[in-house]
């Protein structure tokens, strides 16, 4: 897989997952959330943590890529391969298996399937070579690539995929409900899936995510002395915005007593009078992803 990096940018949302490195023409000093160009936004794998027996049967994962483009949004097309997670977040070295091209003519999302009778080899090869025999999981890497006819583009992204031993209880993809909002603190109602926002230019509205029931859950897990620890997953947010309206913070997580700030975990303002769509992404921190898109007009 190859690209062509004009002007090289780097969005990492933390919680380990998605890195996508690419090309466009936003510069340099323009924030991660202002979407002007190729990008892709997000990676869900359903389900995000796949298991496996003994007897060799691997659950099948199906992809949902975000990828967005204000500037054309017109067709566009995906390559992707599955290897061994690298260094440079790229399938460049070693065994590889490159998975059919996929084209979308509208919307925003890419689709893909890894079945899980192509993974089963891989995953007992990968267990026979583990200290632990698969007791954390196994990853494979999902390496994707995405252009649209740019001459700066491709970008490209990837997905740590996550298989584990069945019988033990799987991660699940957190939810979102909407965000509410907020202006100087005070309530301004709320946004959902399948609602326009409307905005008024020059106002700063608090957005705060509002997590589904049970999104973030409760889990064992053995960390590095081999010692079993129970823990509750954290809930990290990415939030981007087509041109007309920004975000004063890119990121945010989660408040640990689940109470937030009057003012949102971050700010929106509409600049002009425009329409576009804003999305916010959730990440749990073990490879559960999913996103909301919200379309919005000011004035």
């Amino acid at each position: 897989m190859s690209s062509r990096w004009a002007k090289k940018k780097l969005i990492l949302f933390f919680g380990g997952g998605l890195w996508a490195w690419g090309a466009g023409c936003t510069p340099n000093f323009a924030s991660a959330s202002d979407v002007t160009d190729l990008r892709v936004l997000a990676v869900q794998a359903e389900p995000p943590e796949a298991q496996f027996d003994a007897q060799g049967n691997v659950q099948d994962v199906h992809l949902r890529i975000l990828a967005v483009d204000p500037a054309h949004g017109g067709f566009s097309s995906m390559t992707a391969s599955l290897c061994a997670p690298t260094d440079s977040r790229r399938c460049e070295t070693g065994p590889r298996f490159d998975l059919p091209r996929a084209t979308r003519d509208q919307g925003t999302e890419f689709q893909a399937d890894v079945p899980g009778a192509l993974m089963a080899p891989v995953i007992a090869f990968a267990q026979s070579s583990d200290k632990l025999k698969g007791l954390n999981g196994i990853r494979i890497m999902f390496a994707l690539s995405v252009a649209d006819g740019d001459p700066n583009s491709p970008v490209a992204a990837d997905k740590i995929l996550v298989y584990s031993k069945a019988g033990t209880a799987p991660n699940h993809n957190p939810g979102m409900t909407g965000f509410a909002l907020t202006i100087d603190g005070a309530s301004a109602g709320s946004a959902a899936p399948g609602q326009t926002l409307q905005l008024r230019v020059g106002i700063s509205y608090g957005v705060r995510p509002l997590l589904a029931d049970g999104a973030r859950e409760q889990y064992d897990t053995t960390d590095l002395r081999g010692n079993r620890v129970h823990l509750r997953e954290g809930a990290a947010y990415a939030f981007f915005t087509t041109p007309g309206a920004e975000f004063d913070r890119d990121t945010a997580d989660e408040p640990v007593d689940g109470v937030a700030p009057p003012d949102g975990l971050t700010r929106l303002r509409a600049l002009r009078a425009a329409s576009g769509t804003l999305w916010v992404v959730v990440r749990d921190g073990r490879g559960g992803e999913s996103w909301l898109a919200i379309p919005w007009t000011a004035n």
